[in-house]
């Protein structure tokens, strides 16, 4: 090799050594500055104390729920339970300061190529210090100080007190704070007993304690499970028999024994969307937290829910249920989760308690129609869907108080037919029910949407009736206090009027007479003002949920009962029976003494007379003009939509045809009067025509029908109004194409 080429060599080799002292330097200086700027909380660290105290709004300390953890000591384990969550966790614990170099080099790799924060490399020293010290946001800064504070802790303590710690304070889920806990919860033994399937689970669980749940995820669970056993195997930390064992074990979960705190559990998730921070970083900080829970009501609930359950079905261990009441000012006063899963954020098909919300209160608002109007009960097929009422039968016309106390299903899509979907789709959005795309057909008049829905939604939706229209949120909780006893947050009432009084109130009265004799009678013996509606889901013919939702002036209250294993109720349940009798129990006790007042009849309701002989013959909503009092109906109506009033020599028959790509309006004029011509579709009512000093028959084309799929047209002359006729253009399109071109070759629909 030449000089110059040496030199050159040399030169390359210099700066290259100075890159690197000083990339060396920056980084030495990077963390001694991160060093010396993070302190180790030692006292927070070891604090075996730490957890949120909640009270009741009383504050008895009879009621107090503590979320504090129960304490294993590291030599009371068996080897197999600590090498379960070291070879699955940080395999090189016992060899590192603190932190896998060779881990973070990987971690950071992948993170670099896929542009993301996914990857992590914390061993079990850094994951103890992020549970109890930090918080759980991906940013580089946070992860520094978890580095530092490890290295720091290493200095501190010995590796078994690291992994003592470690265990004692990582979640399970279920709200089970450390090994300990969490043994109980999942096998209702202590840590010490634990066998070497259930470590590999609990090692399993802590990656994603939801995901891997043996309760939540059985089958996730079990595949994690046999993960952790096959890593113990690779280190030589299990034989291979005891691997074989393991993985072909099932697992013996334990029914939860604390589903008296599902009210606590639901503040504390409550809390932490308040103060926006993780559930342990709540419980490491100590807060107390004080809620609207009524002690008097939790336990009512939680005895009326057993003893119904307990009373009516053998299989009541495997069902699964929940009762909430809030009173009508937002405050959760019981909450009881009767079940071995999560029920937090629950989404299940709401079958019928959806109808009023999604079809009758939309019809009500639009003057679709009133308490009284006849529905025709009837077959029906809106592109393939052919909808069946619960009892199989057609009722012919039956009116639509009588439709919803029944629970029918033919009316419900036909009123949801004529509202239309986007006006339902606005009206369960303004009571806080959000739709997506795929819920926009017919089967949602029957409660059917694709995700489901909350079930507090639904909750909060029913105390906007019980309100008459007046929003108020719903809360668990009413003041945070830090451990110091500083108030750092304090509910503050809040309402908004959502919809119109009188609208509320006429579908209040109509699902009062669900409560006197429709499908949920069982509440007629209470004596007291209620409202209420059932409903029942079902999949392929089988019940799947069942459900009561009931409200007077003070409170308002659901129930649901289903089995989330099986997805299959036991035959002989009815949402008419069990749920609905919890409800009766627990509104007979809350009113044992007195009654609540009566819903207040707003100014723009009135009620008045209808005919009866116009309405079962001629299916009109008329005022009468005679004062026969056995054909006189009454009834609550809006002042701006009463029954029309039409005098005997002015009444219009009015008669539509299709012909010819056209709809054809025929009536009978006379001389002097005004006709005006409407016509409805989607809810939307415009003017067709007027029609003015003629006599005689009248005829009125209407050239644009089939952009519609569903048109009613009506005349009016002053304050006289024909008959309705419906017409659907799209269905005569279809049935002209297959009876007289196709010749019965081919059948289309629409």
């Amino acid at each position: 090799m030449n000089k110059s080429k040496k030199g050159k060599l040399k030169r390359i080799i210099l700066i290259f050594s100075i890159m690197i002292i000083a990339l060396f330097l920056s980084i030495s200086l990077v963390v001694f500055y991160f060093y010396n700027k993070y302190e180790l909380d030692v006292d927070a660290l070891t604090r075996v104390n730490n957890g949120v105290l909640i009270y009741s709004s009383s504050g008895n300390e009879s009621t107090l729920y503590n979320t504090n953890r129960s304490i294993v000591e590291l030599d009371t384990l068996p080897d197999y339970v600590k090498n379960a969550f070291i070879d699955v966790e940080d395999k090189r614990f016992y060899s590192h300061n603190g932190y896998d170099l060779m881990r973070i080099i990987k971690a950071s790799l992948v993170n670099l190529t896929t542009k993301s924060k996914s990857q992590g490399a914390s061993t079990i020293s850094q994951q103890l210090i992020k549970n109890a010290l930090l918080s759980n946001e991906k940013t580089y800064q946070r992860k520094i100080e978890e580095l530092v504070l490890s290295i720091k802790m290493e200095k501190e303590f010995s590796k078994d007190d690291i992994l003592e710690m470690y265990l004692n304070t990582i979640y399970f889920g279920a709200n089970a704070y450390g090994i300990e806990n969490a043994s109980k919860v999942y096998f209702n033994k202590s840590a010490k007993d634990l066998t070497l399937n259930e470590a590999c689970c609990l090692a399993g669980i802590i990656k994603s304690p939801k995901k891997y749940s043996p309760i939540l995820n059985y089958d996730n669970s079990i595949n994690r499970r046999n993960f952790v056993a096959s890593k113990m195997l690779e280190y030589g930390d299990i034989s291979a028999d005891e691997y074989n064992t393991v993985i072909s074990s099932n697992l013996e979960v334990a029914k939860s024994n604390d589903l008296d705190h599902s009210y606590e559990k639901e503040a504390i998730f409550e809390s932490c969307d308040l103060l926006n921070i993780s559930e342990r970083e709540l419980i490491n900080r100590e807060y107390q937290i004080i809620t609207f829970k009524d002690d008097e009501i939790q336990n009512l609930v939680i005895e009326s829910n057993n003893s119904v359950l307990n009373e009516t079905s053998s299989l009541s261990s495997n069902l699964d249920s929940l009762t909430m009441l809030v009173s009508n000012d937002g405050k959760m006063r019981a909450y009881y989760a009767n079940s071995n899963y999560d029920l937090h954020n629950l989404r299940r098909q709401s079958a019928s308690i959806l109808k009023p919300l999604a079809v009758y209160l939309p019809s009500i608002i639009h003057n679709i129609l009133t308490p009284v109007t006849q529905i025709l009960d009837e077959e029906i097929d809106y592109n393939g869907y052919s909808p069946k009422n619960p009892d199989n039968k057609f009722h012919g016309y039956v009116s639509a108080r009588d439709a919803l106390k029944n629970s029918l299903n033919i009316p419900a899509v036909k009123l949801l037919d004529s509202v239309g979907l986007n006006n339902a789709r606005e009206t369960l959005t303004k009571l806080g029910i959000n739709l997506t795309e795929n819920d926009m057909n017919m089967s949602l008049a029957l409660g059917s949407t694709y995700q489901g829905i909350n079930l507090i939604n639904i909750l909060s939706a029913y105390t906007i009736l019980a309100n008459l229209g007046e929003y108020r949120p719903i809360s668990f909780v009413d003041k945070i206090l830090d451990k110091d006893g500083n108030i750092v947050y304090s509910h503050e009432d809040f309402s908004e009027r959502i919809f119109e009084k009188e609208d509320t109130y006429i579908l209040t009265d109509m699902l009062k007479d669900v409560a006197k004799s429709g499908t949920a009678k069982r509440l007629n013996s209470l004596n007291i003002p209620i409202a209420s509606k059932t409903g029942t889901a079902s999949n392929n013919g089988n019940k799947t949920d069942l459900y009561n939702v009931a409200y007077t002036t003070d409170y308002t209250t659901l129930t649901w009962i289903a089995n989330i294993k099986d997805n299959t109720l036991p035959n002989g349940m009815y949402s008419s029976v069990e749920p609905t009798e919890i409800t009766k129990r627990i509104f007979k006790k809350i009113y044992e003494d007195d009654s609540p007042t009566d819903f207040e009849q707003p100014e723009k309701v009135e009620r008045l007379a209808y005919d009866l002989i116009e309405l079962n013959e001629n299916h009109r909503v008329i005022s009468p003009n005679h004062d026969i009092q056995r054909y006189i109906g009454y009834d609550y109506f809006k002042v701006d939509f009463p029954p029309v009033k039409i005098d005997a020599n002015d009444d219009i028959k009015l008669e539509v045809k299709i012909e010819n790509s056209y709809a054809y309006i025929t009536f009978n004029a006379e001389k002097y009067k005004t006709y005006e011509i409407y016509r409805t579709f989607d809810a939307t009512t415009e003017l067709l025509n007027r029609i003015t000093n003629s006599t005689g028959k009248i005829e009125v084309q209407d050239k644009d029908i089939f952009s519609h799929s569903t048109i009613k047209y009506y005349v009016k002359t002053g304050e006289c109004k024909s008959n309705e006729v419906q017409i659907k253009p799209k269905d005569y399109l279809i049935n002209k194409l297959n009876n007289e071109f196709l010749s019965g070759k081919k059948r289309f629909s629409v």
